[in-house]
């Protein structure tokens, strides 16, 4: 099984904190991933979610009428199962089958996820910029095929391991952004704010040849986990601040939340839907992060960051109806990053280690759970009440993301006219 918060993994934001340091920061905004589909470090990670990526060498925001183009590539492997906080490690080795209790041991699912985003920026005036970001995705599921006979020839598959995938374009975004204060006089610190929307330009029903129990192998819809779009459109609000701490030794923080409306896409999860919660869900995802950045070299063209960061997928929207399928849940990381800067090129590493990791309730966990009987009322002593029902996700250990972005510059500019003098004879 695995979470829905897919990649991203969001944006790389990278900021340089003087306009004549070479102070970068490339932020991950959920986020994926997305942001993290992979929603979250595995079944959960943000969707990926593109970038602003505003490098400069003269300033931390892109000067009126220039242009930026960037891609950022994100990469996890998510395979650790957890139900609420607690990790079973049972269904991560397993090869398929029952114990002896005839309880089913779990598939060992497996989610490799790639992103690619490409990513565009114009500068409208000094302080208010618009960015596009079109994602690219492909995405494997592995999993062992649990041990059952076939009823009409008895074969076993037990221990078949098996993968399914999923590619293609993702969906789009296109927001807008503005700095409070004014960007030229304010080199010690400043506000962003942003505001944006998502497209439902990836596919959310994708399908792909798998296995069965009698050897053959039929084409079925992929998991929620990976398909290259969620189906819904969704707007975006964000919110990235800086400040200088001690000379080249910087604070941050930025956050994003990401609305979407629609309850659900029209994709029911197996061979048929059977009631509301079959269908898969147009989840909210959001995305925080908060640290410290140093320049180094003489140039101060080299910046060390580490930050704390979360990302996740509510188990209820904010917005809209809750009778849907997800996967909700979240992840807590450390980050470690690197960036450099040369001219109008800029280029990143960011490693999360992700140290905590919870698949929470959802909407369809509690409408299913059954928490009192009849016994249970008259008598909680003697018949406590049942455990609520909780389902499992797979998460990542970490996360792995390279950016890169090259500032264009002016790229319409109307020719001036010749004004030298000319001699006459």
């Amino acid at each position: 099984m695995c979470l829905c918060i897919f990649p991203f993994t969001k944006h790389f934001i990278e900021i340089i904190m003087k306009k004549h340091l070479y102070f970068t920061l490339l932020v991950i905004l959920f986020s994926a991933t997305r942001y993290f589909d992979s929603y979250g470090q595995g079944c959960v990670a943000v969707r990926q979610m593109g970038g602003i990526n505003p490098l400069t060498s003269s300033g931390y925001t892109l000067p009126k009428g220039q242009f930026q183009i960037g891609t950022s590539y994100r990469y996890f492997h998510s395979f650790r199962h957890f139900v609420g906080s607690e990790e079973q490690p049972h269904r991560q080795t397993t090869g398929g089958g029952f114990d002896e209790n005839g309880k089913e041991k779990g598939n060992a699912v497996n989610i490799y996820s790639h992103s690619v985003d490409l990513n565009l920026s114009y500068a409208i005036t000094d302080r208010i910029q618009v960015n596009l970001s079109i994602p690219y995705v492909h995405n494997e599921r592995s999993q062992v095929l649990a041990t059952k006979k076939d009823p009409n020839t008895g074969q076993t598959l037990e221990g078949t391991r098996y993968s399914v995938f999923a590619q293609g374009l993702g969906d789009i975004r296109i927001n807008t952004s503005y700095w409070v204060f004014n960007p030229a006089t304010a080199t010690k610190g400043n506000l962003l704010i942003g505001a944006g929307l998502k497209l439902n330009t990836g596919s959310h029903s994708v399908k792909d040849e798998a296995l069965q129990l009698d050897g053959t192998k039929k084409s079925v819809t992929m998991d929620q986990a990976i398909q290259p779009g969620d189906g819904g459109i969704g707007f975006s609000i964000e919110l990235q601040g800086f400040k200088q701490v001690y000379k080249s030794l910087y604070a941050f923080a930025n956050g994003y939340y990401l609305f979407n409306p629609r309850e659900s896409n029209g994709t029911f999860k197996g061979t048929a839907a059977k009631s509301a919660y079959d269908y898969y869900a147009c989840p909210d995802q959001y995305f925080g992060r908060a640290g410290v950045m140093v320049s180094i070299l003489k140039s101060k063209s080299l910046t060390f960051s580490a930050a704390l960061r979360t990302e996740g997928i509510p188990a209820y929207d904010r917005l809209g109806g809750q009778v849907a399928y997800r996967r909700p849940g979240y992840v807590v990381a450390i980050e470690s990053g690197v960036s450099y800067s040369k001219g109008n090129h800029s280029i990143s590493l960011f490693v999360p280690y992700n140290f905590f990791k919870k698949r929470i309730r959802s909407a369809s966990d509690i409408a299913s759970s059954v928490t009192y009987d009849a016994n249970s009322l008259a008598d909680p002593v003697t018949y406590p009440p049942k455990k609520r029902a909780n389902g499992d996700a797979a998460f990542a250990d970490y996360s792995i993301s390279v950016n890169y972005s090259y500032r264009l510059g002016k790229l319409f500019q109307k020719k001036q006219a010749n004004l030298t003098p000319q001699k006459v004879f």
